[in-house]
């Protein structure tokens, strides 16, 4: 796998931009950032890690947090993968749901 890869391959661009900080910087907001986020170092370091593939979520306060730490525009800057755009138009052309396949599938209470 290319070093390219490694990063490509990655669900969040954190890591990415850890790394671009100063070393006594990034040793500090790697120690710092899960006691600010109120998550365990364990899991902080999973989200560094996850793939795209990977079913995991960091919940959207928590990438804000992030976000805002690294003086982001958005949280957006931190996904690395292409986010479903809907408009009212795309709404309109799409096919209602069947009902009986909702409750077949028990999605409604």
């Amino acid at each position: 796998m290319k070093k390219t890869d490694l990063v490509t391959d990655k669900k969040y661009r954190i890591l990415e931009y850890l790394k671009k900080l100063p070393h006594e910087e990034y040793k500090i907001a790697k120690k710092k950032l899960p006691l600010a986020l109120e998550v365990s170092t364990r899991t902080f370091e999973r989200w560094l890690y996850l793939t795209i593939d990977s079913k995991m979520e960091v919940s959207a306060d928590k990438l804000a947090i992030i976000s805002h730490f690294f003086e982001l525009d958005s949280i957006d800057e931190l996904i690395n993968y292409k986010i479903k755009q809907f408009n009212i138009k795309k709404l309109k052309a799409m096919k209602d749901l069947d009902i009986n396949l909702i409750k077949d599938f028990d999605l409604i209470k």
